[in-house]
């Protein structure tokens, strides 16, 4: 369940965003930080919605649209299809319904949790990343990247030998990422004021913390 993939070279600069969880105003800041710094293709790592609040589904989707961001189902979209809420719309439902679980751009995989969505299914937005995955991942996907949410918790896991090292991300700083070299990036979650610029020209990205994000009119 993928959509075809964004051409090699593609967008150079793209916005990351991911767990949002019902926070509309939070994509919108997002949105025009990708905006305001040049990204000319901006995507949600998914947990667009919560199961908590499903009324605020629709005005997540609304600012997606509008601003052509693309989207991946995460577990909390999933479980808001499978509720079948009296509070979100039908329109709500087919938008979630027509997302999918990975996408990929360029050589890079981008997933809600796990980018294993062939072998499991809907259950790769379920699970948490755990050694064993990042392992599977290293070893089945060499010189790759991926992209992903799920965790809140931004970092970079790269690997070292048979086993990985793991970086912890802060706001306002540059992290390379070398053509070739495989890495784990969990962007870290929008719901807590993050997102991330990948600067595939400069091969690097940039977590950045949204400060005081204006409601959208």
């Amino acid at each position: 369940m993928s959509l075809p993939d964004i051409a090699q070279p593609g967008p150079q600069r793209i916005g990351l965003m991911a767990d949002s969880h019902g926070d509309a105003v939070g994509i919108e800041a997002a949105a025009r930080c990708f905006q305001d710094r040049g990204c000319n293709l901006s995507i949600h790592l998914g947990d667009i919605g919560d199961t908590t609040r499903p009324a605020t589904l629709e005005a997540c989707l609304d600012r997606l649209a509008a601003h052509g961001i693309l989207p991946i189902r995460g577990n909390n979209d999933h479980t808001l299809l499978l509720n079948q809420s009296p509070l979100v719309s039908a329109r709500a439902m087919a938008i979630i319904r027509e997302m999918p679980l990975t996408r990929r751009i360029g050589s890079a995989l981008l997933a809600h949790s796990l980018p294993f969505a062939a072998t499991m299914g809907p259950r790769c937005m379920l699970e948490d990343m755990r050694s064993r995955h990042i392992r599977r991942f290293f070893q089945t996907h060499q010189g790759r990247s991926l992209f992903r949410g799920h965790s809140h918790q931004p970092e970079i896991v790269r690997p070292q030998g048979t086993a990985f090292t793991r970086e912890r991300m802060l706001p306002g700083r540059t992290y390379p990422l070398q053509t070739g070299q495989s890495a784990v990036v969990t962007c870290g979650a929008l719901f807590d004021g993050l997102c991330l610029i990948w600067h595939r020209d400069r091969e690097s990205i940039e977590l950045i913390a949204l400060n005081n994000p204006e409601p959208f009119s």
